[in-house]
This record gives structure tokens, sequence and C-alpha cells, in this order.
């Protein structure tokens, strides 16, 4: 049975983190699919989901039934369902007349939420107090609206570029009717930065245009593309007056670009459709941690912490919150960690998560008729692409600053896609999980990767086939590198389950692995924050390999993938690293008074 607890609201939410996480495998749906303007979810699992954020425990298959009992909840919640082929649901599914819409249906969803919910800002507002203290709401930055008042400034040439463009899409010449700029949403005072809330309005033609004459090499608290794509989507208009959307576009404009010569940090920008921001509390600690790493994901600001073990010689960079794979930010919060090394340590290896730096999917690359056994031309370009990617994050001075810290460094190297790379998610696009071992004094560089994909990646992953590449010696010791889901092949449940290929690789990978003997393991998993996702993985890699005397697995502490719950981030570095492993924590967009 339904738990009656589970409101609108929580299958709202429940579809907004599908948006994020993807549907994992085995939780498609069979017959039926729930509708939100253009999206379609799996009723059932959507059901189940909401029942975590409802009653704090993810419903299990067993508690209700599919079909007509899923239906006719959601559907009695002013939700539409329609069947996987997308005709209409059959009525004796829905427990309503054919062909008569449920009375109500449309104003409770209206009710459910909507991006014009005040108490979204609301919400907002108390987060920011609760995170960082004083908040401003609706603040008058004073700062002139001309382009012509920067010049001198290094955003005058582009503030120019951007207002005759607008000036010229519709030929609307004098839309700036303010001489300073108006009010913005909210600003935080330290560690000082603008936040602005999104709704449809400011998705227009013109705001496309503005975003596209954005500096590419700059930093920016939201994504410009994800931002373009929303323009072209919703495609909004204002012509009350008619230049109302040159104008809009002009001001965030400002908002965007003016901060950096007011010494402020970027400005970041929240999509009032992208979550149900009301569903957040500022007194719940996990709702704390997941708006503050949401904000985290746009900014470039972080706090970081050094927690350092005697006698320590890997380390690893371990990051509470998501990554971008952003190369201008992974080389800022490197040289960061430079600055703030404690300077009686050194280790011999600094280790970083999967998809660290993100490169995007060369043409060149054809789709391969099986991702298995890939082409050796196809995995060569995207070993040069990949190294390519390293070495502009090592530029600049910064391998040869890091090598006053460390020997070697390891570098997950994916290419970019949408969905996080986890079991639970299907991947069937193509693209590549690799691992770059620099060798921070020479430059040089040894190429490995995933070799053991998920299941939901075995259509999309280029798998690396060559074992030994995964074996390396670092200051004389024989060293494991290991893909994300690579070391799964340890885990003595997945063995039973393991056939054809997948049982073979984990067979020949066994055999290496006790051939080559390595003394210490190196695990690049993208995300971790449940302490029993590893742990079975290292007892069983631990029991083949004797010779292991040190090992470590870094990942990002991400609220994007907290599907059934996160363990507290302790728990999750102990039960990843052996004793003696020296972590450097990087909290996403927290700040200390420096």
């Amino acid at each position: 049975m339904i738990p009656k607890d589970i409101q609108a609201r929580h299958i709202e939410i429940a579809m907004d983190e599908i948006d994020r996480c993807g549907v994992p495998a085995g939780r498609d749906a069979q017959k039926f699919l729930v509708m939100r303007r253009d999206h379609k979810y799996p009723a059932k699992y959507v059901v189940a989901l909401a029942g975590k954020h409802a009653t704090g425990k993810f419903l299990s298959s067993d508690i209700f039934n599919g079909g007509r009992e899923t239906n006719v909840f959601l559907n009695g919640l002013g939700f539409e369902i329609c069947r996987c082929d997308g005709k209409p649901a059959p009525s004796t599914y829905l427990n309503t007349p054919p062909s008569v819409p449920k009375p109500g249906a449309q104003s409770q969803r209206a009710t459910a939420h909507s991006e014009r919910c005040p108490e979204c800002k609301q919400r907002i507002e108390q987060l920011l107090r609760t995170i960082y203290g004083d908040v401003q709401r609706n603040p008058r930055i004073n700062t002139p609206a001309t382009p012509d008042s920067y010049k001198g400034t290094t955003v005058y040439d582009t503030l120019k570029s951007i207002y005759e463009a607008l000036q010229k899409q519709r030929g609307h010449e004098s839309f700036v009717r303010s001489e300073s700029l108006p009010n913005c949403d909210f600003l935080v005072s330290a560690p000082g930065f603008l936040l602005e809330f999104d709704e449809s309005q400011h998705f227009t033609a013109s705001r496309k245009l503005s975003l596209s004459l954005y500096p590419k090499e700059g930093f920016y608290g939201f994504d410009c593309s994800r931002w373009v794509e929303l323009c072209e989507k919703i495609n909004a208009r204002d012509n009350t007056p008619p230049f109302r959307d040159e104008q809009r576009a002009w001001y965030d404009t400002l908002r965007d670009l003016v901060p950096e010569t007011l010494g402020m940090r970027p400005t970041v920008r929240l999509h009032a459709d992208e979550f149900q921001w009301c569903s957040l509390c500022a007194t719940n600690d996990e709702d704390i941690s997941t708006f503050r790493q949401m904000i985290g994901e746009r900014t470039n600001f972080w706090s970081l912490e050094f927690s350092i073990p005697k006698g320590a010689t890997l380390a690893r960079l371990a990051i509470d919150g998501a990554w971008t794979g952003s190369i201008a930010l992974g080389q800022k919060l490197l040289n960061e960690v430079v600055e703030q090394w404690p300077s009686d340590s050194r280790v011999e290896c600094l280790c970083t998560c999967g998809a660290f730096v993100a490169f995007a999917w060369p043409d060149t690359v054809l789709s391969q008729t099986d991702n298995w056994s890939p082409d050796k031309n196809a995995i060569e370009t995207l070993k040069q692409h990949a190294q390519s990617a390293v070495e502009r994050l090592l530029s600049n001075g910064l391998r040869e600053r890091l090598s006053t810290l460390a020997d070697y460094m390891t570098i997950g190297a994916d290419t970019k896609k949408e969905k996080i790379s986890s079991t639970h998610n299907h991947i069937p696009a193509p693209h590549a999980e690799l691992v770059i071992v620099a060798n921070l004094k020479s430059g040089e560089l040894h190429f490995t990767g995933k070799s053991y994909p998920t299941t939901g990646q075995e259509k999309g992953l280029l798998r690396i086939q060559d074992l030994d590449s995964h074996f390396i010696e670092l200051c004389g010791k024989e060293t494991m590198v290991l893909g994300c889901h690579d070391l799964t092949i340890f885990n003595p449940r997945s063995d039973a389950n393991a056939t054809g290929r997948r049982a073979e690789v984990k067979k020949a990978f066994k055999a290496t692995s006790n051939r080559r003997k390595p003394v210490q393991v190196l695990h690049h998993p993208h995300t971790a924050v449940k302490k029993m996702t590893w742990k079975q993985a290292w007892g069983g890699l631990r029991e083949n390999l004797p010779s292991v005397k040190q090992y470590l697995g870094t990942g990002c502490y991400s609220y994007r993938d907290r599907r059934n719950g996160r363990d507290l981030f302790n728990d999750i570095l102990s039960s990843t690293a052996s004793d003696g492993v020296m972590n450097v924590l990087v909290h996403l967009a927290s700040w200390t008074p420096e």
C-alpha cells in the first residue's frame, strides 16, 4: 500500500532527482509513465523514490503494486499517466471516466508547486543565512547601467559588444532606462557574491544572444551552455514594453560580468524550475549540505582541510560536493592546494577523483561495433586527447609547483557526458573514463582507463583492453591504478553474477594482478556516498592480493548520488583507504574568513 504521507510535492521532488541522477538499472517503466510537462518518468519508481522524501525510507517494490494502484494514486494527485508507447492509459487503470479530465487535476498540480512559488525564494534566503551569515535580499548594487561607464575595465570590450548586439537584434536602441543597475535578488556579504533566481522570463532569445558573447575562458557561477539550452527551450517573450527582453538580458549581463570589477566572486544563478527549492529546510543538516553543494557546483570557491597522519606517503583530494571537470577550475583548485599545503609534509603520490578533468569526445573517434574490443586507433586518439587535457591542467608552472609536495599525481580524465558514472545510471552514449599518472618532475604521462564497465555502460564505454596498463612503478613500488568500476572485479559477491566476457575480464585481471604483485592500489571512483559501496571489493582485493600494503579510493561526496541516503563523510573516508593516507578535503562553496 502506498503511504498517505506522500503528497504531490514529494512526487515533484522525486522527478527532480531523476532529472539529475537518471533511472537506475532495472527500474525503467514496463507499462506506464507519469508525465510532467515534456518529460516522462517510470510511474512505480517515481512513487518509490517519493516515499524516501516523504517518509525517509525508499519504498520497496513489494510494498505496493504498479499498474492500477500506482496510477490511481498519481492521477489523484493531479498527474497525467500514459502508456510506454505514448498512448493514453486505459480509464480502468486510472479509476476515472474515459475522456473526462479529473476534476481539479490541473489546479491541484499548480497548487503543488510552480516556479512562482513564493516560499522558494524565502527558503533560499534562509539557507544562505544559515551557511554564510549576512545576506541582503533585493539589494541595489551601486554600479552604472551603461557600457561606457566601464571604460578602462577588463569587461568593457565584452559589455560594449553585447550592448551593441542587443541594440541590433530587433532595432531597440534605447532599452536602458536606469542610471544604475536595478536591484538584484540576493547579496551574500562574505565571501561576496550575488545570487540570482531565474524564472522563465529570463530565458529569451536576447539572453541567448548575450550569453553567446561571454568570454569562453571566464569563470561564471552557472553553466553558460546550460543557460543557452534553456533559452532555446523556453524561448520566453515579454513585449511590455517592446524592448523588455533586451533590457532584462542586459541587466542580467551586468550582474554576471560587473562583479569582477568590484572585487566580488562570480554571480551564482539558480533556475527556478530545476529543483523544488521550498522542499529544502534551513534547519536540516542534510538539506543545508545539499544546498551548499548545489551552490558549490557553480562557484569557484571552497575551503581546504588537511588531515595528515604521521609518515603518510599517499594523499587524495576528497571533494565534498559535485565536480564539473572544468580544467580551469581544476587548475585554480590545485594552485590553492599548493599554497595551503603544510610545509613539513611531502608525499609520493597525490590522487584525484574520476573525471577530475573532462574533455570533449573527439570527432574522429567513430562508433565502435564492439566497445569491449574497440579499435586501437580510437583508444590512441582518446589517449592523446586525455593527455592533452592533463597537460593543460598542469600548465603555467603548476606541475613544477606540485612537484614540491609530491612525486606523482593521478588525474581522472573523462569525456564529457550528462550523467554521473555510477552503477545505477545507464550511459549508452559513447564515452571514455581514463586515468593519467603524471610524473611531476619529468612531465612524463602514463595512460590507463576503465577495463570493467558497469552493465549500464557496456554499449557506450570504450573499454581499455590492456590490463598491464593498470600497473606502474611509483617511487620503487609496484602500483595498481584502477578506474571507477574496476575495483568491482575483486568483489566476491559480483563473481556469481559475472558471465561471458565479464567473467573472462575478472579472471584475467586477477591473474595479471597476482603476477604483478602490487604493493599499493589507487582507485578513482566518481562519487562516494555510501561506506558499503566499495567495502566488500576492498576486502576481496586484500584477500586476493596479500602483497598490497596501502590503498586508497577518492571521489566526490555529492548530493547528486544520494539515491538511498548518504553516510557521514568521515565514515566514507575511513572505509575507502588504508591507515596512513593523507586527506585533502575540498569543501565546495564553503568559506573560512581570511
